[in-house]
């Protein structure tokens, strides 16, 4: 059997875990539970019938903040497709497929950096079976899209020449069109190449990433809303929501509490997040100082030092940036991640067996202690990871999708019952705009309330949901038991919920299970 064919059956069996995530919830009934999917779909909704805007808002304006090139991929959807939720199969065939690719990527990328067969493999498997890659590849998020447009820079840039640097510069360019993030690769490349002293190959790398980024930048700038408030500059204008959120005050509570998300992110990557407590976050973070430990090493083997500078700028964007830096945000850097952690773990092995050879006992028993712990810390990720991929994911799709059965029933009546030009403020805005075809928006909650402790203001926004309607022009308020649990701590949900059943301004017209769609006075 050739080579070719072996690996690509090999890839094709490290596909099925997230093949069958995907056949079994093909109808994605997590769609818009994180919101930025929900808007990221609804573009594309526009895309396909020739504009580029936000259309589930009220101001229905133009889209300044997300980049053209996934909303576009996505918009063939409802080119083929135009009728909802129907399409949403489609959609989830659509995204495992740049899952795919990007397997097939990473395969070549870890091949081509000399980190051999057994290895590479070794890594894609991980890579395959890692539960937040396939959740994220599954559903309508522009990470691993992103992903592949990063891997084939860095495939680029390991050939030789001018042609293949103005190469790796357009695929950067369309990184920067994918996700805004991609600014990284045009200060990480240069940089990289600099430092080895190959000025022509970084020149032509930034001449040819630079008209993306100049295009995107003026036309987002010179199309964007103003004057905005703060709600329509969280969904057009990610600068000036940054500086909304981050100033020279509060920059080093920002950067520290980043910090200690940005490591957690990391290490849940290998040890998923489904347990809380202090020796579970310590022991989560130390994964992630290993595989930053390891990727150090492979950089001083020269091997992936390209997508090590990568990693270096984006850290540094996601330590100032005005979100925590959770799983979702480190994903682009994972295949480096975990290509880390592999190296330090063989690191660790060796310095063990060293041990365990060592002439006096003690130093046997330390070794042999050790090698104890670390076999059960690596047992248990793989546990771990292993029961969220094939029962936790599950799990949630089908909770997911009991919540979106009770809000289909009040997106069903509010089709039938609120006027054609209503407008109603919705914690899944783009799941109302979509099933009921009515606009709206979301409260967004400051995150530099999060990063300032101050749960006074999170629920305060709340308090005065009469004045928000009026200023924003909303006659209606759907509300369910289920919302702000991407933002906020069930005390704070707890108790912004009694907020709004106490609200004398609100007076309920229809309610089914976990909602009520409220009238403002």
């Amino acid at each position: 059997m050739g080579s070719t064919v072996r690996r690509s059956l090999i890839l094709l069996l490290l596909l099925i875990p997230s093949a069958q995530l995907a056949w079994r919830t093909r109808s994605m009934p997590e769609f818009a539970s994180l919101h930025d999917d929900g808007v990221m779909f609804v573009t594309a909704k526009s895309i396909a019938a020739g504009g580029y805007r936000i259309a589930s808002l009220p101001e229905n304006p133009l889209q300044t903040k997300i980049s053209p090139l996934y909303p576009l991929y996505l918009s063939v959807i409802w080119k083929l497709n135009p009728n909802f939720p129907d399409n949403l199969y489609l959609a989830t065939l659509m995204s495992w497929m740049v899952l795919a690719i990007l397997f097939g990527f990473v395969s070549l990328y870890y091949r081509r950096s000399g980190l051999g067969d057994s290895r590479s493999w070794l890594l894609v498997a991980l890579l395959a079976v890692n539960p937040y890659l396939i959740l994220f590849g599954c559903t309508m998020f522009s990470e691993v899209f992103f992903t592949c447009w990063v891997l084939a820079v860095f495939l680029a840039l390991a050939r030789p020449g001018i042609k293949w640097a103005i190469t790796a510069g357009l695929l950067a360019g369309g990184a920067y069109l994918s996700r805004t993030a991609g600014i990284a690769l045009f200060v990480s490349v240069p940089l990289a190449l600099a430092i080895r002293k190959d000025w022509k190959r970084a020149a032509a790398f930034a001449v040819a990433m630079l008209p993306a980024v100049i295009g995107w930048t003026l036309w987002s700038r010179g199309h964007m809303l103003h004057p905005i408030d703060n709600t329509l500059m969280y969904y057009t204008d990610y600068t000036g929501y940054e500086f909304l959120n981050v100033d020279l005050y509060n920059l080093p509570t920002v950067v520290w509490k980043n910090l200690d998300k940005l490591l957690y992110g990391m290490g849940s990557l290998v040890l998923p997040a489904i347990f809380d407590g202090l020796p579970v976050k310590i022991l989560t973070q130390v994964t992630a100082v290993a595989m930053i430990a390891g990727t150090v090493r492979l950089a001083r083997r020269g091997i992936m030092e390209d997508y090590g500078w990568f990693a270096v700028v984006s850290t540094g964007i996601l330590l100032v940036w005005h979100f925590p830096p959770n799983e979702r945000f480190v994903l682009p850097l994972y295949p480096l991640l975990i290509a880390g952690l592999v190296i330090e773990i063989e690191h660790i092995g060796k310095m063990l067996r060293a041990g365990l050879r060592h002439k006096d006992f003690s130093q046997r028993a330390v070794a042999a202690a050790m090698a104890g712990v670390v076999a059960i810390v690596l047992g248990g990720a793989l546990v771990t990871a292993g029961y969220v991929t094939f029962v936790g994911l599950r799990d949630s799709a089908e909770e997911k999708a009991r919540k979106l059965a009770d809000q289909k029933v009040a997106y069903t009546w509010m089709a039938a019952n609120l006027p054609q030009d209503a407008t109603v403020l919705s914690y899944d805005d783009p799941l109302l705009y979509l099933y009921a075809h009515r606009r709206g928006n979301y409260l967004p909650l400051l995150p530099r309330w999060w990063y300032g402790d101050d749960h006074a203001s999170m629920v305060g926004a709340y308090a005065d949901l009469q004045g928000y309607c009026t200023r924003r022009g909303l006659q209606y308020f759907y509300f369910t038991t289920r919302d702000l649990e991407r933002e906020v701590g069930e005390d704070d949900r707890q108790a912004i919920e009694r907020v709004v059943r106490a609200n004398q301004a609100l007076t309920p017209v229809f309610q089914y299970g976990i909602g009520t769609v409220y009238k403002v006075k």
